[in-house]
């Protein structure tokens, strides 16, 4: 059968390449879509996702991991005196620009995390000693952002809020929604941003041992006003539903993919009607010979798995292109939950398509092909 199929479709190679078109089409722009939307939403949730191990303190009034309102440093001493509480790390997060020699600056948000733990970051640390933080002026940056493409090699200086830094290692990928991330230690970048060293934006809490995050959070949040405790998956959850809700990000990829799923359906559908009307007397002769509808049905199902196969290995690869060519702006990832998908949007377009060919050949007589 599956022989068969594939002559009934290279009889007309003009209807084939349209059909395998508006997969491809259809499936590329779905998946690159879908893995933009991802990309975006994990880039604001980046510095919760990556800490996800410690228990979030923060101020009462913040909504999400990029809204850190300043806290007193005696909500540090504080937290040590709470039951499970195990390590305080401080940090302190803050925006600031970089200015490089030719005069031209670019947005950073500088983190500080506390030497030598740095919990909060740097991570996916690829380039340089993480000791080296500890030098006067240092700062790590990401190597895709502004300040590589600078050409701004370890070692080298430049200004940050008017300040002389220098480069002491590169982090891959390590960056928010469309800001650069800068990570340096907690007493520097109080400096650079001109921070008291009474405040910090967040605090990482440890548990101890016998206790789990829950209790803490909970101990937390009774004992210590004016703060709010959240363990690190929840907080993730809560700052990746509150983008998702009010940015407006999956409302609008979320249209463009509904689109893209009708677009590749309607060129599918009656490209594939349009090729079985112009071969009804083969499918009428098939029946008037003793072919069964159930036969008929087989012969245009296995089509529909031909071009799904085609045109899903061809979006594929156009798409693993995509995010080679766009890696150096955005973190895409193509999951294994992102490919199951995108083969069941496959399957679905060419077999609903299909079935606008089936319904006009079950219908038909055998008599009717020795009509005039």
């Amino acid at each position: 059968m599956l022989k068969e199929a594939f002559k009934f479709m290279w009889y007309d190679k003009a209807k084939m390449f349209g059909i395998l078109f508006g997969i491809i089409l259809s499936v590329f722009l779905i998946g690159q879509q879908l893995g933009i939307c991802f990309a975006l939403l994990g880039g604001t949730i980046s510095l919760a996702e990556n800490n996800k191990q410690y228990i979030w303190v923060v101020s009462d009034k913040s909504q999400q991991v990029s809204d850190l309102p300043l806290l007193d440093m005696r909500v540090s001493r504080e937290l040590m005196s709470v039951a499970g509480v195990k390590r305080v790390n401080t940090m302190v997060v803050a925006a600031g620009s970089a200015k490089f020699k030719d005069g031209t600056k670019t947005p950073i948000t500088l983190i500080g995390t506390q030497s030598p733990r740095h919990a909060g970051g740097p991570w996916n640390f690829v380039k340089g000693n993480l000791e080296d933080l500890q030098q006067e002026g240092a700062l790590i940056t990401d190597e895709y952002d502004p300040i590589s493409s600078k050409k701004i090699k370890i070692g080298d200086h430049f200004e940050f809020n008017g300040s002389r830094v220098f480069l002491s290692g590169n982090t891959r990928s390590a960056k928010g929604l469309g800001v650069a991330y800068g990570f340096t230690t907690v007493e520097r970048a109080r400096k650079l941003c001109r921070i008291s060293t009474n405040q910090a934006s967040a605090f990482l809490v440890e548990a101890e041992a016998g206790f789990t995050h829950q209790q803490v959070v909970n101990n937390i949040n009774k004992e210590i006003l004016g703060v709010k405790a959240r363990d690190g998956e929840a907080f993730t959850q809560e700052s990746l539903k509150y983008f998702a809700l009010n940015s407006g990000i999956v409302a609008s990829f979320g249209l463009l993919v509904v689109f893209a799923i009708i677009t590749g359906f309607a060129i599918v559908g009656l490209t594939m009607f349009s090729a079985v009307n112009d071969r009804l007397k083969d499918y009428g002769t098939l029946k008037a010979i003793g072919g069964t509808n159930g036969i008929i049905r087989q012969l245009i199902l296995w089509q529909a798995v031909i071009y799904s196969t085609v045109g899903f290995v061809i979006a594929y690869v156009l798409l693993r292109g995509f995010v080679n060519v766009t890696k150096t702006s955005l973190n895409i990832k193509i999951t294994p939950y992102l490919i199951l998908f995108l083969i069941g949007v496959t399957l679905f377009i060419a077999v609903l398509g299909s079935l606008f060919a089936m319904r006009k050949i079950t219908k038909m007589e055998p008599a009717q092909v020795f009509r005039t």
